[in-house]
């Protein structure tokens, strides 16, 4: 289990969940998956492609189920999480799924 402790929408439009440890060597082969998710050593934390046409929620519940999917990693979402670039509805909508999902 990893805990993530920011989540943040970067300069390149990618979503960015941090995960409060260094990771695993292991978490680099997320891509292989094939679903748009990649490891960022530089930034420790799981990315998206460039956001598209999905939400931020949907990106963030995608990150979620690909690195549980790829890796058997669970991803925990501090009570202090902090956010970058995400707008207070983005952040209603992913808290309120996410206690209804994990709580």
């Amino acid at each position: 289990m990893e805990v993530i402790n920011s989540v943040i929408l970067n300069s390149s439009n990618e979503l960015v969940l941090r995960i409060a440890g260094k990771g695993n060597p292991s978490y680099q082969y997320v891509y292989r998956e094939a679903k748009g998710i990649y490891w960022d050593q530089d930034q420790i934390g799981f990315k998206s492609t460039p956001l598209g046409e999905w939400t931020i929620s949907k990106w963030f519940f995608h990150i979620m189920a690909v690195v549980k999917e790829g890796l058997n990693v669970d991803l925990e979402m501090s009570n202090n999480v902090t956010w970058e670039n995400i707008s207070v509805a983005e952040q209603k909508e992913i808290k309120t799924r996410y206690n209804k999902m994990y709580n």
